[in-house]
């Protein structure tokens, strides 16, 4: 059976950090592939600042071009809108049932997991691997307590990087340099994307 991670974002636009992530859970997970899922919209979310989401899609497939065992899902894109994990994921389940997936979330969406749309359904079927965010020791909040066992923290120190600051820079006409992908901050540049 295929170990496969399952990294959700809008990816606005998708930078280091990212890719940082995915490398770790790869490789502090023994997973054989990760695969990054891109959200036409979260739920969550305000679209104000959300890049197309043909543009994000296809900064995140140069971003992983030359990635080994990393790969890039347009799954979302043919699902109802909006885009919930959970209808993700067991469509996955269909199209992959021979694939062990786990998700890969930020601490800061382990808070309010208990939140999201069957949250008890996700758990079991697919267990979290949660990438530290906060400056506290990570913990399992008491709404998740009984399923700790199908949660794992990554461990090590990750890039202090964010897609609402790259926006941020672009706007201001600063350098993102080191923080996308080089291919991926020529597309920026080429689609006047941000601005």
């Amino acid at each position: 059976m295929k170990s496969v991670g399952l990294y959700f974002g809008s990816f606005n636009p998708i930078h280091c950090g990212h890719i940082q992530i995915a490398d770790f859970a790869r490789e502090q997970m023994k997973l054989d592939e990760v695969w990054f899922i891109v959200s036409p919209r979260n739920p969550f979310k305000e679209n104000s600042e959300l890049a197309a989401e043909e543009h994000r899609l296809q900064m995140v497939r140069i971003a992983c071009s030359q990635l080994k065992n990393i790969k890039v899902s347009d799954i979302e894109f043919r699902l109802p809108k909006p885009s919930y994990t959970i209808y993700t994921l067991r469509e996955l389940i269909k199209e992959f049932p021979e694939a062990d997936f786990h998700l890969i979330i930020g601490e800061d969406n382990l808070v309010s997991f208990h939140q999201w749309k069957e949250y008890e359904a996700l758990l079991g079927l697919a267990k979290l691997i949660v990438y530290p965010r906060l400056n506290a020791a990570p913990s399992i909040p008491k709404e998740l307590d009984k399923y700790n066992g199908r949660i794992c923290f990554l461990s090590g120190g990750l890039l202090s990087v964010s897609a609402t600051d790259i926006r941020e820079k672009i706007k201001m006409g600063e350098t993102i340099e080191g923080l996308t992908p080089v291919d991926v901050t020529h597309y920026i540049e080429a689609n006047h994307l941000y601005t």
